[in-house]
């Protein structure tokens, strides 16, 4: 982030203001990126940190349990709708934080 620039009169005001409002929407950018990464690989980050995905396949195996098809589909809605509520209030806090409407 650049650092506050003096400011000594109206037209370096004005230079200041369109520097913070460049620098807001590379920030805005930035999370909207993020955002959709996170959306993107949600359900296979979700899976690798909680059932361990890459421990399985180097011990060449796992509890059955976790491959089962019911299992997978419950936990697969739970995962979407937790990440679906969490992507709401973020664009919630977002819009609210930025004040834009949707």
């Amino acid at each position: 982030m650049n650092k506050q620039k003096n400011v000594h009169n109206l037209d370096s005001l004005q230079g200041e203001i369109c520097r913070l409002k460049l620098e807001v929407k590379k920030i805005e950018e930035r999370l909207d990126k993020t955002l959709d990464h996170l959306q993107d690989n949600y359900w296979t980050m979700m899976m690798n940190s909680v059932f361990f995905k890459e421990d399985r396949k180097k011990n060449g195996g796992g509890s059955h349990f976790f491959n089962h098809e019911g299992f997978n589909a419950t936990i697969n809605t739970i995962a979407a709708n937790i990440a679906d509520k969490a992507s709401e209030k973020l664009h919630g806090w977002m819009n609210t934080f930025f004040g834009k409407s949707k």
